[in-house]
C-alpha cells in the first residue's frame, strides 16, 4: 500500500514529493550520523573526486567487485588507464558492461560476484541494490571465493580493491583477513551496508583488524572509506 501511495505521489506531485525528500534528508542528517555522512559525501562531491589522487599507472591491477554498470571502472580507466577487473553476477547489468568495454583490451569482465566463500545463491532483483539472498529468487548466480580467485587468476598485487556488494563486503573482507591476502591490497575503497545483523560491529571489527596492514585515508560512515596500505 505504501509503495502504491508514493507512486501515485510521484506521478501526481513530482516536484513536491522531490522537495519532500530533499527536506527530510537535511533534517535527518541533523540528528543521525549515517545520513550526515552521505550529506558531507556529497559536499563533498564524492562520487566525482573519489577515484581521483590514488597510486594507480597503466600497469597497476584494479579489481572493480560489484560493477553494476561499469561507471567507476570508466572512471578508473579515463584517469589510469590501468589493467581493470570487473565482477558483475547480475546477468543484466553483466551484458551491459560487455557491451561498453568489448573493444577494450585491459577490461576483463567476469560474470560472478565475490565473496568469502564459493556458493551458489539467489539475488534480489532489486536494480542497483540487487543482494544476495537465502530466500529463492528467479535469479541464481554464483559467488566464488575472493582467495581462490585470486590464486586462479595469478595475481600477485591488487592496487584497487573497490566493494560495493550490498552487505556481502564483510564475509570478502574477513576472508581477505583471515587469509592474510589482504596483504596484497594496496588500496581499498568499500561502501559498508547495515543491511546485515549487527553491521556496525562487524564495520568496527574488520576496521580494527585493516589497521595492523592499512591506514585509513577518510572515512564517511556507511557511506564510502578509503584504506592505502602501510
Amino acid at each position: 500500500m505504501y509503495k502504491k501511495i508514493i507512486n501515485f505521489l510521484k506521478k501526481k506531485f513530482p516536484l513536491g514529493l522531490s522537495i519532500y525528500y530533499k527536506f527530510r534528508f537535511v533534517f535527518r542528517a541533523i540528528y543521525k550520523k549515517e545520513p550526515r555522512a552521505h550529506l558531507f559525501w556529497i559536499l563533498r562531491r564524492g562520487d566525482n573526486t573519489s577515484y581521483k589522487k590514488l597510486n594507480l599507472n597503466t600497469s597497476s591491477i584494479f579489481f572493480d567487485v560489484g560493477g553494476f554498470e561499469g561507471d567507476y571502472t570508466q572512471n578508473i580507466i579515463e584517469e589510469y588507464d590501468c589493467v581493470s577487473y570487473i565482477f558483475e553476477p547480475h546477468p543484466v547489468y553483466f551484458q551491459k558492461i560487455q557491451k561498453r568495454f568489448k573493444d577494450s583490451s585491459k577490461v576483463k569482465i567476469f560474470n560472478y560476484g565475490l565473496g568469502g566463500k564459493t556458493e551458489k545463491v539467489f539475488l534480489s532483483d532489486d536494480a542497483a541494490s540487487s543482494k544476495v539472498s537465502n530466500e529463492k529468487t528467479k535469479l541464481s548466480i554464483v559467488i566464488k571465493d575472493i582467495s581462490e580467485v585470486i590464486e586462479e587468476l595469478q595475481i600477485k598485487k591488487i592496487d584497487l580493491l573497490k566493494l560495493n556488494i550490498e552487505g556481502s563486503e564483510y564475509e570478502l573482507l574477513e576472508r581477505l583477513i583471515d587469509t592474510k591476502e589482504i596483504d596484497k591490497i594496496q588500496q581499498i575503497q568499500v561502501q559498508f551496508h547495515e543491511n546485515i545483523l549487527n553491521p556496525e560491529f562487524r564495520r568496527e571489527v574488520i576496521r580494527s583488524k585493516l589497521k595492523k596492514t592499512h591506514k585509513e585515508i577518510w572515512s564517511y560512515y556507511f557511506v564510502w572509506e578509503r584504506w592505502d596500505r602501510k
